[in-house]
């Protein structure tokens, strides 16, 4: 039951119905062409229950996340964006970013996903990517992918960062602001971005895509050593 301890959305195999990995069964890029990417929506815009990929548990389901025994919620208040993460990518903590100078935070890629619908908690759809922001995040690089659902009414004109400015204006400031400050509402600091907060490029955004999915083969094959117990099945 959705908002208990013990709520999951689990996946499966529409033809077989065998449990699957929405973190490892389903590919980051939804064709050939790499335009377009799948990814899966953990928390629906205007909510605040903080739901991500349980990357530890088999067939990592989605979950509540949990502090202290008590379920998580934003504080600071509801999303502004739906907000979830790419399956098959891995931000690794041993790998420090030439630009942020920090490494991964130990989970799939985020998203920001800033289309006008409101995407149920789990669905996983294509999306396309704009750019994204460098938050660091208590010493680790947690970026942050701007996409928009490949459906909305604007996708088509939206390719790069101008284009989000243009037809969403003042959106990136607004999410930009939300993530430095959530965690105040915790009686924490404000978190703190690379570049100072500029978002980055849409082909500079395609190259975190990339590198975060090497990352995530790399602790697949055993390559990459797995020390908190990652679930890879």
């Amino acid at each position: 039951e959705e908002g208990t301890l013990e709520f999951r959305i689990a996946y499966k195999d529409a033809s077989s119905g065998d449990g699957v990995s929405v973190w490892h069964d389903v590919p980051l890029y939804a064709g050939e062409s790499k335009e377009l990417l799948n990814y899966v929506n953990e928390i629906p815009k205007g909510t605040s229950a903080k739901m991500e990929i349980a990357t530890d548990e088999p067939l990592t389901p989605i979950k509540q996340d949990v502090k202290k025994g008590a379920l998580r919620f934003y504080k600071y208040g509801d999303s502004l964006i739906n907000y979830g993460a790419l399956p098959q990518t891995w931000e690794d903590p041993s790998d420090v970013h030439p630009d942020t100078k920090l490494g991964g935070d130990n989970d799939p890629l985020d998203v920001i996903e800033i289309g006008d619908k409101v995407m149920p908690m789990g669905a996983v759809y294509t999306v396309k990517p704009l750019g994204v922001l460098a938050l660091l995040d208590e010493g680790e690089t947690d970026w942050k992918l701007l996409a928009i659902n490949s459906e909305d009414p604007k996708a088509e004109l939206v390719n790069d960062v101008p284009d989000v400015e243009k037809e969403f204006p003042g959106k990136i400031d607004a999410v930009r602001e939300w993530f430095r400050m959530y965690k105040t509402a915790e009686g924490k600091g404000e978190n703190e971005y690379a570049f100072d907060g500029e978002a980055k490029s849409r082909e500079y955004a395609e190259q975190v895509v990339s590198d975060t999915h090497e990352s995530w083969r790399k602790l697949k094959a055993g390559e990459i050593p797995n020390e908190d117990g990652l679930w890879l099945k």
